[in-house]
């Protein structure tokens, strides 16, 4: 994964704009739902471009900005738009950069309050979308190249959660997960497997509710992500939890291979 700033927070960072964009997936026409939130932004920062409103007018204008151009610094931008196809109008472009240019203006704007002396470094994080709204030319981004060399960095990262909380990490399920996932990471065929993906990571987040089995899956330029629901309680002794792991770790590699159009996944490690 590209390394970020320390403690950059881009435009699709703050709560407000993730928020707002996880809105637009809810709807049936992204398009429309875009325009009504940029037409309200651009009408009622006439004055003062507020707090909420111009985080998440920004990042959706970045989102049409990278729908057109195919260009991104923004790795949630390319995972976003994997997920959400949509067709940018004339008139959607041209109120977009209207938009983007009220958030980023110099006065009357809490975004350059609240980026102060740093602005400048904001601003040109932000360039490759400015260029695409206004129709400049730009150099595409470089090819990515996976790089599976550095010590203690690993291709599979796993995040397990139960409602609106992470899994406890005294718990057997989280233990037998761990020592499952690191195998994995170790095993020479597995990491075969994952370098015909031409990524660098893949992200599973795994949620442990009872409930329905739901999954969304998105490839991004650098890394791939993986959100189910698998549909039970992490609430299991360590001899089931054994078994009910290694099912809930290949369902995951298995959708994401089938979404990447990988081969069948190999056997998974076998765990004491």
């Amino acid at each position: 994964m590209d390394d970020p700033t320390p403690f950059f927070e881009g435009p699709f960072d703050s709560d407000e704009a993730a928020d707002a964009v996880a809105e637009l997936e809810e709807g049936d026409d992204i398009a429309a739902a875009m325009t009504e939130v940029l037409d309200e932004f651009v009408r009622d920062s006439e004055d003062y471009a507020e707090e909420g409103q111009v985080e998440a007018a920004l990042a959706i204008a970045c989102l049409i900005a990278a729908r057109i151009s195919g260009i991104a610094p923004d790795e949630a931008a390319h995972h976003w738009l994997d997920r959400n196809p949509f067709t940018v109008s004339d008139d959607l472009r041209r109120l977009a950069a209207v938009a983007f240019n009220v958030a980023t203006r110099a006065d009357d704007n809490y975004l350059r309050e609240v980026w102060a002396a740093d602005w400048p470094v904001f601003l040109e994080h932000l360039e490759p979308y400015r260029k695409a709204l206004f129709g400049e030319p730009q150099e595409p981004a470089a090819p990515f190249v996976v790089d599976f060399s550095r010590p203690g960095k690993h291709w599979l990262q796993v995040f397990w959660s139960t409602t609106d909380q992470s899994l406890p990490h005294d718990s057997a399920y989280a233990d037998v997960a761990g020592h499952l996932v690191q195998a994995v990471n170790e095993a020479p065929e597995w990491l075969a497997w994952w370098r015909r993906a031409g990524l660098q990571e893949l992200l599973v987040f795994g949620e442990l509710v009872p409930g329905v089995y739901s999954e969304r899956i998105s490839r991004g330029r650098t890394t791939a992500e993986v959100w189910i629901g698998f549909g039970h309680s992490p609430e299991i002794s360590r001899d089931s939890a054994i078994q009910q792991v290694a099912d809930d770790v290949r369902t995951a590699l298995s959708a994401a291979g089938r979404y990447l159009g990988l081969a069948p996944v190999p056997s998974l490690p076998a765990l004491d």
